[in-house]
């Protein structure tokens, strides 16, 4: 496979990234551009096949990549999508798809080029590019217990390394820059911990969710009737969310959802798929022409955390975070790894405005981007995750608007449904369904035009709800009273993703 992308000149010498999952491989592709030697610290043993890794036992659930990390992951790995399918997993493109909203049942077709596969799947295709690229170096089965730091804190000079085997060698290695990509299980706290360094108090959602999973065998049949079903969750109703898609190998993979610790989806065959059948009954008429493959397995989540550590003054030089370690999510969205790819983008484009610019505290700023290029996902997904009871933010700072997007939203996505079942028309939709991949920012959505459309004409309860939460305000003050209630968002699209989404959408859709 040809490499396909141009080295930048003046590197620096080396680079670690600790943890070989999509984060870590995503970071290395991009340091790969800018540093002579990229050694990435892996814990577990690489498998030599498309199979699950110890250290991610996360993945035998269901894994989405949202649209804008496609396109993020299509610069980085030109053709991967081209891979996925010559392993078997199955496209999406032109494949019809039924989205079960609390406001109704709309159907789109995905006119993109893409795939559903397994977690495992795409990280192996993803590691097989980046073990091409000569500069990057894996060292497996091997676990970083800590950073190697200057006398005075100011500057990480590299990592202390133990072999997982036996004989538990250690080394130490140096480096000019240390990523961390290790996930939820990074000991990046412990260590600053034992560094007296003070650590910003994190956003902290504490959500108690739960969700199982089963894998069934597809017949040919099945698979050209059906297509991927996706029953979104209703708090108000203590309904938990559903969802069948296909991935390789003839096979489909069926979830159960629910949040704040109520209830969880049983991993007991039988009342599983009872589960599945109240969740939605199209879901539950699918599973009974497949046969089952193992029993259900669960996965519990207490709380996903944001950390701050951009607003640490002493944070160390040749240092950052990618991943999981940075901020971690709400599975059940679908953006764990589109946020990985997104700060892996942005990582890059720091990097290359330093080779023209000198920018003090380098490492700070790119957390600071970082943060700004995330917020849209994290708010996004707490303002969904805050309609079940029982899940409660914290942080230094409430969250912005969330009682009047969760009412904005319902009243769009009303309307959306309408105007696709009535007059065939998904352009409301499609841009809804855009911005929770990623792609439009929550501001292309909640603004004062569209606020203005979805008031007119309606009287619904929905209608009422928001008006009182925007309160006493003429239309000249809308906007300005929108500004007060939703976080401004610096969504940065680069140029080229935002002239390709044109051909996401049809006709009659509108961006």
């Amino acid at each position: 496979m040809k490499k396909s992308f141009t080295p930048y000149q003046s590197k620096k010498e080396k680079a670690i990234v600790i943890g070989g999952g999509i984060a870590g491989l995503l970071t290395a592709r991009v340091l790969s551009k800018h540093y002579e030697e990229v050694i990435i610290v892996e814990r577990d043993e690489l498998p030599q096949e498309s199979s699950t890794r110890s250290g991610t036992p996360q993945a035998f659930h269901p894994h989405r990549v949202l649209t804008r990390g496609s396109m993020i992951m299509e610069r980085f790995f030109p053709g991967y999508i081209d891979d996925l399918l010559n392993q078997g997993a199955p496209s999406t493109q032109n494949k019809k798809g039924s989205v079960f909203t609390s406001q109704g049942c709309i159907q789109i077709v995905h006119l993109e080029k893409n795939v559903s596969s397994s977690r495992a799947l795409l990280e192996w295709t993803f590691r097989q590019r980046v073990q091409k690229i000569s500069n990057v170096h894996f060292l497996s089965k091997k676990e970083v217990t800590g950073l190697q730091i200057s006398d005075d804190y100011k500057q990480v000079k590299g990592v202390h390394i133990r072999e997982r085997s036996e004989q538990k060698q250690e080394q130490t290695v140096s480096a000019d820059l240390v990523v961390d990509t290790s996930g939820r299980s990074s000991k990046l706290l412990k260590w600053f911990e034992s560094m007296k360094f003070e650590v910003p108090q994190p956003e902290r959602l504490k959500v108690s969710l739960g969700y199982s999973t089963r894998y069934y065998r597809v017949p040919p049949h099945v698979r050209e009737k059906w297509g991927a079903v996706v029953s979104e969750a209703q708090p108000a109703k203590g309904i938990g969310a559903g969802m069948i898609e296909y991935i390789e190998d003839n096979m489909a993979q069926t979830l159960l959802f629910s949040a704040g610790g109520a209830h969880y989806p049983s991993t007991n065959p039988e009342e599983y798929e009872k589960e599945l059948e109240l969740t939605s009954p199209m879901i539950g008429e699918i599973v009974k022409e497949l046969e089952p493959i193992g029993v259900p397995r669960g996965y519990r989540i207490s709380e996903s955390v944001r950390q701050h550590f951009e607003q640490m003054e002493d944070w160390p030089a040749g240092l950052l975070v990618v991943g999981d370690a940075f901020c971690n999510f709400d599975p059940i969205h679908g953006q764990g790894m589109t946020v990985a790819a997104i700060e892996a983008e942005m990582l890059d484009i720091c990097l290359h405005e330093k080779q023209h610019t000198s920018q003090p505290h380098f490492e700070r700023y790119v957390l600071q981007r970082m943060q700004e290029a995330i917020e849209p996902a994290w708010w996004l997904s707490s303002v969904a995750d805050l309609r079940w009871k029982g899940i409660e933010h914290t942080g230094a700072e409430p969250l912005k608007g969330v009682s009047f997007a969760q009412k904005y939203f319902n009243l769009y996505l009303k309307q959306a449904v309408k105007l696709a079942n009535e007059e065939n028309n998904t352009s409301m939709f499609l841009q809804y369904f855009m911005m929770n991949a990623l792609v439009l920012s929550p501001r292309d959505i909640i603004n004062a035009h569209t606020l203005n459309m979805l008031l007119s004409g309606d009287e619904s309860l929905e209608k009422q709800q928001l008006v009182d939460e925007l309160g006493n305000v003429d239309e000249q003050q809308i906007q300005e009273r929108l500004d007060e209630l939703i976080p401004s968002f610096s969504l940065e699209v680069d140029e080229k993703v935002l002239q390709s989404l044109s051909s996401m959408f049809p006709s009659n859709a509108k961006v």
